[in-house]
């Protein structure tokens, strides 16, 4: 059994580890039931078991679990409050790289190196249970259709973005403010990625609306709506896109997953260990600016400040590029 049952990047970022596993075991994952379908169609895994963090839910999963035999438990990403569930679990063994010890549970931490990328660190968990990474799926994936992937492509026809124009696509939120561009001057390379001849499309949860409205008032161009999206529509519509410029957020794991060339910004969270990795991604980075840096309590993200809009499009442009785009004002 495999536990990942936090946020949608730490849930992509899972699947190499998981495909490695499913080579060798059956495997069931705990998943956090509102990333449960970025995990669908994988055909590596058993069954995907929906996780809440509430004592009824647990209660409910526990006794459905109880007549279930583990030979290994690994603990790929968690908040705390799975280890409330282990007591319901039956297992041989269990590790995590998380800080836990718990000797009565069968339950230990796995040291690993805080140099290596999160996706080496799972893979390493699955080397200990005797896993290796399956040579195509080493680096991070969701299963689409192609029925999703068409439909997709539909929905992007119907919001403004055709076939044969640059599609890109633009996350302006984060989880915490530390992480964020301003809004704004994702808006001013819009405009300007939008005079060459490509369309621009917001993508986010409902709740970053504003956000959007800041880039558009900055843009004074029309940028495309893409709020509120589900898991794997979301998956699908970012494997249509040309480039996906966005902050350290889940999508930007999403995208890599599936297959879309991204370009991540980032400030004080290190590109190294949780940036994209391979020829067709890139990082635009900016020094930290606070020694020690005040990350989730940071009220104004000074150092991204210092990434200029000039850095960012460049490296779009040089993006599309690659897709033999000749944007109308390409010197």
């Amino acid at each position: 059994m495999a536990a990942c049952t936090t946020a949608i990047g730490d849930t992509v970022l899972c699947t190499p580890a998981l495909v490695a596993l499913g080579q060798k075991y059956d495997v069931d994952v705990l998943v956090h039931q509102h990333r449960l379908p970025l995990l669908r169609h994988n055909p590596f895994l058993r069954q995907l078991l929906p996780y809440r963090n509430n004592p009824f839910q647990r209660s409910y999963l526990g006794a459905r679990l109880q007549a279930r035999r583990y030979e290994h438990l690994l603990v790929l990403h968690a908040n705390d409050d799975l280890v409330n569930l282990l007591p319901w679990l039956h297992y041989g063994q269990a590790v995590n790289i998380q800080g836990w010890n718990i000797p009565h549970r069968r339950m230990r931490e796995l040291k690993v190196s805080n140099d290596l990328h999160v996706v080496d660190k799972r893979l390493m968990m699955a080397r200990w249970a005797g896993a290796e990474p399956h040579p195509d799926y080493a680096w991070m994936k969701v299963f689409l259709t192609p029925r999703e992937l068409d439909q997709a492509d539909a929905w992007l026809t119907r919001r403004g973005l055709p076939r044969g124009r640059p599609r890109v696509g633009m996350v302006l939120g984060a989880s915490h403010v530390f992480k964020r561009w301003p809004a704004e001057r994702f808006g001013h390379v819009a405009r300007a990625l939008i005079d060459q001849g490509a369309e621009v499309i917001l993508i986010g949860g409902k709740h970053e609306l504003a956000l959007a409205q800041q880039a558009r008032r900055a843009a004074g161009a029309t940028l495309r709506d893409g709020h509120g999206l589900g898991m794997r529509q979301l998956a699908a519509i970012l494997a249509r896109l040309d480039v996906l410029v966005t902050n350290d957020t889940g999508p930007l794991h999403l995208a890599q997953a599936v297959g879309t060339p991204v370009l991540g910004l980032f400030g004080p969270t290190d590109h190294i260990t949780i940036g994209p990795r391979g020829d067709m991604h890139r990082v635009v980075k900016v020094p930290v600016t606070c020694d020690p840096c005040l990350t989730k309590t940071c009220p104004h993200p000074e150092c991204l400040l210092a990434m200029r809009e000039d850095q960012v499009l460049v490296e779009v442009e040089a993006m599309l590029a690659r897709h033999e785009y000749r944007l109308e004002n390409r010197a």
